[in-house]
């Protein structure tokens, strides 16, 4: 007896039993459940896959918003990937010469929707063409319902009226469409609709400058941008910049000498407010002809929010040279150094040029410390290295030193017993003053004693104490204490006032309900349909 090996769907197992030979109906058995097997499976396959194709106005993808901003959008792979790049050149091509915007949308399915009015919707939602001529076209295929529609903007109306999209469809897409070739079908629509557009006159009509200059005239978003954010910013790192400046005597001064410079309110306004205007005004004016980006207008406010910054450093250097004109060099390079010319905020928001300009000015104070000395007679000074300029340093000096308040250097020539000791002073060290005894910097304010209380009826007095880390003298600084004021309370209820501001809400239209990259355009329900 001979045994067989069968598969039973239900039990998913072999199972081994004796039969006798019957090769044929045992082949078709196994044909027969096989094949229900397959069919199974691909009605589930099917109504899987069919689901996953069905696409409303919401879930279609918006070209525009994924990573590569082109004009098809392709979910269900119905073209090749060598089509879609194609079709985005020809229409990348047609919008940076006429400005015109078409939309090209191929899907499996859309439901029970009619075409003509998802055409519409989608049209509508993602806001095809640009706002001041309406110049945009959706061209959408629909495989399940055989259909193309095209859906045309106002202002592609008179080029593209509904027999032109008729005949465009039955001789250029429909005819490869039912061959089942929906490649050559959309590249042929878009080159013929691309060849009208571009035509002279079409171009002339189409073009619209919205695209390039939004924000004309100049009380749209241009002029806001300019005035609202870069007016304001300005005034607005001013102050920053003035808070976050070095505070010491030499900076005082200059700051001071800045403020009251004549017509220092005229430039101010010039500066901040008028020139960065017409300097919009121009950047709005160029826009459309030098093709200008946000990137590049962005970059144009930076570099002149950093000249303005430049042109501060530039008052405050010219405000130091008459302030220290006569100044000795020591003294000149204490002066610099404490003047805050290089302040960090600049050099943090704008490195080049003011990074640069600080290595610069490092070099000067470099060569004003260390360039070659000589005598009134001519003979050459050596400078001592600062760990052997100790021993030739008072006890003073030293003390100084020690604080920081004084930095020193010495120069000396041995063989004619010459030296010479240069010091420079930290203007920035407020902490401590000159002695009046010794002339060392290196006096400090120790505390304040009361000699008198002040009484409702007569001042007090009180002292300030000060003492010389150097040499030890003591000093003292009378201040007075003003009277006791004593209020009485007062009996007066302060009234409240309560204002009820009633809240309400301001809704606005736009041309788009997307957040897509479009032009904002309209439509008016104008194009054509076709079947295959």
């Amino acid at each position: 007896m001979t045994f067989y090996a069968s598969f039973d769907p239900e039990i998913t197992q072999y199972q081994q039993y004796a039969r006798p030979p019957r090769q044929k109906n045992v082949c078709m058995n196994q044909t027969t459940t096989l094949t229900r097997i397959c069919l199974l499976f691909l009605f589930l396959l099917s109504g899987v896959h069919g689901y996953a194709q069905t696409y409303s106005i919401e879930t279609i993808p918006n070209p525009k918003t994924s990573s590569s901003p082109d004009y098809v959008s392709n979910p269900d792979q119905i073209l090749s990937a060598d089509a879609v790049t194609q079709i985005n050149s020809i229409l990348r091509t047609l919008e940076d010469s006429t400005t015109a915007q078409v939309a090209v949308v191929c899907v499996n399915s859309i439901g029970e929707a009619v075409p003509k009015d998802f055409a519409t919707a989608l049209f509508k939602k993602w806001g095809l063409g640009y706002r001041q001529k309406n110049n945009g076209l959706l061209v959408l295929l629909v495989n399940d319902q055989h259909r193309i529609e095209m859906e045309t903007g106002y202002g592609l109306e008179g080029i593209l009226p509904d027999a032109v999209c008729k005949r465009i469809q039955v001789e250029k897409m429909v005819p490869q469409a039912k061959a089942g070739n929906f490649d050559g079908a959309v590249i042929e629509g878009a080159r013929e609709i691309a060849r009208l557009i571009s035509e002279p006159e079409a171009k002339a009509e189409v073009y619209d400058n919205s695209k390039y200059d939004p924000g004309k005239p100049l009380e749209d978003s241009g002029v806001f941008v300019v005035f609202l954010l870069f007016v304001p910013c300005l005034f607005a790192f001013r102050g920053i910049a003035f808070l976050a400046r070095k505070r010491n005597p030499v900076a005082d001064q200059i700051e001071k000498a800045v403020s009251q410079a004549k017509g220092r309110w005229v430039r101010a306004l010039t500066l901040r407010m008028v020139m960065p205007l017409i300097l919009g005004w121009i950047v709005i004016e160029l826009r459309g002809p030098l093709s200008l980006q946000g990137w590049q207008i962005l970059t144009i406010m930076y570099v002149y929010a950093g000249a303005v910054a430049w042109d501060g450093r530039r008052r405050r250097k010219n405000a130091f040279e008459k302030l220290f004109s006569n100044a000795t060099e020591p003294e000149r390079y204490s002066f610099q150094k404490a003047s805050g010319l290089n302040n960090w905020l600049n050099m943090v928001v704008f490195p080049i040029p003011f990074i640069w300009q600080k290595i610069l000015d490092n070099q000067v104070l470099h060569q004003m410390r260390n360039h070659p000395r000589q005598t009134s007679d001519g003979f050459a000074l050596t400078k001592i290295e600062n760990k052997e300029r100790e021993a030739f340093l008072s006890d003073y000096q030293k003390v100084e030193q020690g604080l920081k308040t004084v930095d020193y250097d010495v120069w000396r020539n041995e063989s004619q017993h010459i030296m010479q000791i240069v010091g420079y002073e930290n203007v920035s060290m407020t902490k401590y003053e000159r002695c009046d005894r010794c002339n060392s910097k290196a006096m400090h304010f120790t505390g304040t004693r009361i000699v008198k209380q002040a009484t409702k009826d007569e001042e007090g007095s009180g002292t300030k104490d000060y003492t010389c880390k150097a040499c030890g003298h003591h000093r003292e600084t009378g201040y007075s204490i003003p009277v006791i004021v004593v209020t009485s309370p007062s009996n007066t209820n302060s009234s409240q006032t309560y204002s009820s501001s009633g809240s309400s809400s301001s809704s606005g239209s736009s041309g788009s309900s997307s957040s897509s990259s479009w032009g904002g355009g309209s439509s008016g329900g104008g194009g054509a349909g076709s079947s295959w």
